[in-house]
Formats: structure tokens, C-alpha cells, sequence
């Protein structure tokens, strides 16, 4: 298996041959960081915290309009999930709520199809199906669609065939990664496509001790950095001993992460895929979020670039 590693100069990660990339990476968390502006700015969450045995409903968009969230990722997960691409009469009414709400669209998470089917009549459907979700989710306004591809020849040719159905089109797909990004960031390379990048989900990565790199000090930032430009997307949310948890509630090491972002000049959205307030991802799972869930969820993701920049300035005080 190759092994990537990267140097950094100033904004960029270039791939310098099989080595540990350890060796060619050095941090300083003194660095210049994001402004709240800068992160507020780009601040999203997805829908995932909200039922996905329903649809969308007003009462959802109202709760993220009243924390101040003006951008969401639809996430088609689930049954039926939020998505809905071929019920017209729903698409219609949330680009309307949407548009009532000052909400925008900005990415969506595709359904889970089965693109890396070794059954070329399952992975033909899922094709059709994730093109016709692609430009449903490009009409709703969304720039970008999540998809759970795998680094697998099944896969590169879903991905090769849906992209040549959409290149008239503007939406770009992104593959989520699994535990080693090596294998996401080489998938990406060799589709070579303007039109194809990655997300990282941080809570999806391990190392090889097993351990997730992202609540690691000194690990989290190289382990983003690796990315370089191939990264167009983020799933961002906290871990406490598993993923998916609110912001700021756990053991991310959100300073390396974002230290990584800049170092890479991340231009994309700061997607936040949480779901569970700390100690209620059991009952969730089982029962469905309640009400103060979702809303403790909200809040924590709409305080975050006041907590962030709270939580930078701490650590600078704290630096010898």
C-alpha cells in the first residue's frame, strides 16, 4: 500500500513520495488562527439531528433559523431521510421553506445507494439514482453531494459514470472517508476530476493503534493537512469515546484541526454533522431525538466560533 507523505508550504500540501509524513511536518499552534467572522461566515449543520424516519418539517427550519443558522446539509440518510429527490411536491415546498426561512442549502448527503455493488444491475441503479439525487440536491442550491463511495473499482465506476452525466453541471460529489484517508486522498487522485474531492468526517479516521488521530495532540493537524486540495468538504462534530457528538463537548482537538485548515487554504463550508448532546446518544439511537435535543445540538453548533476563538485564545495564554 502506498503511503502518502506531505510538506507544507504556506497554503499548500504537495505529495513528496512513500515516506512517514511525520517527517516533513512541523506545526506551530501560535499561528495566525480564524477569526469568528471567518468561521461564522462559513458555519453549517447538517439535518442528520433530526428525526429520518420523516421528512423534513416547518418546525425543523424554524429551529435552525433561531439559533442563528443560516445554511444546512440535507442529509438523504435514512428512511426516507431528508432528501425526498423524487417526491416533487416536497422539493417544491422546501426550496419555498427554505427561501422563507432564509435558509440556504449548501450541500447534501446522498442516501446511502449501493455504488460499490459487485451487481453491475445494483450499481447501474444506484447510479441513476445518486445522479438523479445530485441534480435534485444542485437545484435545492446545494454546491456539493456526499456520497459513501468506496476506494474500490465498483466504486471509480460509479463515480466515472455519474460524473459524465453531470458535467453540464455545477454540483461537485465528494467521497467521505473511511479509517485511513491514504486510501480517500489516492481515490480521489486517480479520478482526477475538477468536479470530484473528499470529505473528511473526524470521526471516521483511526490510526493504527485504532485510536481516532483527531482527538490527538500533535496528530489531528497533520492527519487533516494530508488532505491537501483534494479536501472540499467537512463533517465536523465532537467525540466522546465515539462520534457525532455536540461541539466543544469532548475531545477534539479543534485548534490542530483548524490549524490544518488554514495551513491547506480550506475554502470550503464548516459542516457540522453532530447529532447527540453529551450521554444521550444511547437513548437517541433507540428512541429518536427529542426536542431539547435537537436544540441543545443547534445551540452548541451556533456558539461555536465564540467557542472556538475562546478556546484558541486560552490555549495561547496557557503556551510558554
Amino acid at each position: 500500500m502506498l503511503i502518502y507523505s506531505y510538506s507544507i508550504t504556506l497554503n499548500h500540501c504537495k505529495t513528496i513520495g512513500e515516506a512517514n509524513m511525520t517527517d516533513n511536518l512541523q506545526f506551530d499552534l501560535t499561528d495566525e488562527s480564524w477569526t469568528y467572522e471567518e468561521i461564522e461566515s462559513r458555519l453549517g449543520s447538517s439535518t442528520i439531528l433530526f428525526p429520518r424516519d420523516r421528512l423534513l418539517q416547518e418546525k425543523d427550519l424554524e429551529k435552525v433559523r433561531k439559533v442563528g443558522i443560516s445554511r444546512i446539509e440535507v442529509c438523504g440518510l435514512g428512511n426516507p431521510g431528508h432528501l425526498g429527490a423524487n417526491d416533487q411536491q416536497y422539493l417544491s415546498w422546501m426550496r419555498l421553506e427554505c427561501e422563507k426561512q432564509d435558509i440556504s442549502v449548501v450541500s447534501t448527503h446522498c442516501p446511502g445507494y449501493l455504488f460499490n455493488s459487485d451487481n453491475e444491475d445494483n450499481r447501474k441503479k444506484a447510479v441513476a439514482e445518486g445522479v438523479r439525487a445530485a441534480k435534485v440536491s444542485e437545484e435545492l442550491g446545494a454546491e456539493v453531494m456526499v456520497c459513501h463511495f468506496q476506494p474500490e473499482e465498483p466504486s471509480e465506476k460509479s463515480v466515472n459514470e455519474m460524473l459524465d452525466q453531470l458535467k453540464d453541471h455545477s454540483i461537485k460529489l465528494a467521497i467521505e472517508n473511511g479509517q485511513d484517508l491514504a486510501h480517500y486522498t489516492a481515490f480521489v487522485d486517480k479520478v482526477g476530476s475538477e468536479q470530484f474531492g473528499m470529505v473528511v468526517d473526524i470521526g471516521h479516521t483511526r490510526d493504527s493503534d485504532q485510536v481516532n488521530p483527531f482527538i490527538k495532540k500533535n496528530r489531528a493537524r497533520e492527519t487533516m493537512a494530508m488532505c491537501g486540495d483534494r479536501l472540499i468538504h467537512l463533517h465536523l462534530h465532537d467525540w466522546i469515546g465515539i462520534d457525532h457528538f455536540s461541539p466543544l463537548d469532548g475531545e477534539i482537538q479543534w485548534e490542530e484541526i483548524f490549524g490544518a485548515l488554514k495551513d491547506i487554504n480550506y475554502k470550503g463550508w464548516f459542516m457540522f454533522e453532530a447529532a447527540y448532546p453529551p450521554g444521550r446518544r444511547d437513548q437517541i439511537k433507540s428512541l429518536g431525538p427529542s426536542s431539547v435535543d435537537s436544540e441543545y445540538v443547534l445551540d452548541k453548533v451556533a456558539t461555536f466560533p465564540k467557542g472556538f476563538v475562546k478556546l484558541v485564545s486560552e490555549y495561547s495564554q496557557e503556551s510558554p
